[in-house]
């Protein structure tokens, strides 16, 4: 499949015109969680010649392709990516730490992971998992719950916990982020992990008394400390330079 995948990036790279510097495992299978029918949903960041940025009427700065057998693939141009960046949009943060990666083009990685220590905001990473988190409240509460929906709540409930405690962004898999479970919720995910990995999407488990505690205790402690938390000053300049340094 990654062959396939390679080839199809590099097919849209031709006819659209464009430079795909970076391109990765952004879902389930990037977040080291996937059943056995995931979609493979790729995501891309792309630049376009330095003069499709003078033009009186801007190019779309997003590309989103049908999903066909299983493959979602969509883009992002490198101008939105930093204007999202600004905003400490947490996608860019996630997609540059995927350990399934498509494509880079000549060290953007390296390059694109020092620039976006500098725009990392605390409280703003922490809301943005907390929602997802609260999302899907109303599943958890349920009798039963798609396992799919469990381990999105779980990871971006620990990813918060990551931001808010270490004031650091979060890593990607969950893998990462189970260090911040205790002991016997830790077992009980991993032994869950690997029953996901077994069944489709469509899965339906019945949570746990020890999980659903878990999580409704440490969303409380989490909604209470993320009001603590200040908002970053971010600096437009070293966006403004990075851009024109790639299109460079």
């Amino acid at each position: 499949m990654k062959a396939h995948i390679i080839k199809k990036l590099m097919t849209i790279e031709a006819s659209e015109g464009i430079r795909i510097l970076f391109a990765c495992e952004s879902g389930s299978r990037g977040w080291g969680f996937p059943s056995i029918d995931s979609d493979y949903d790729v995501r891309f960041i792309y630049v376009r010649k330095a003069e499709d940025y003078t033009c009186l009427f801007p190019l779309p700065t997003e590309m989103r392709f049908p999903i066909i057998d299983d493959l979602d693939i969509a883009g992002w141009d490198l101008f939105k990516v930093l204007t999202l960046l600004y905003k400490s949009n947490v996608s860019p943060f996630e997609w540059i730490q995927s350990p399934v990666v498509y494509h880079e083009f000549n060290g953007f990685k390296t390059s694109f992971r020092a620039m976006i220590e500098n725009y990392f905001d605390a409280r703003r990473h922490t809301h943005h998992y907390l929602g997802i988190v609260r999302s899907k409240l109303e599943d958890l509460q349920q009798e039963t719950m798609k396992l799919k929906s469990l381990f999105y709540i779980l990871r971006s409930l620990l990813a918060a916990d990551c931001s808010m405690t270490y004031r650091s962004y979060a890593p990607m898999t969950l893998a990462e982020l189970s260090v911040l479970l205790p002991d016997d919720v830790k077992v009980e995910v991993m032994d869950l992990r690997q029953l996901k990995s077994q069944v489709d999407e469509g899965f339906v488990y019945s949570c746990s008394a020890t999980i659903r505690n878990y999580i409704e205790t440490r969303l409380i402690h989490l909604e209470h400390q993320v009001k603590e938390i200040p908002v970053s000053i971010l600096d437009k300049e070293g966006l403004d330079n990075y851009f024109k340094s790639i299109l460079r």
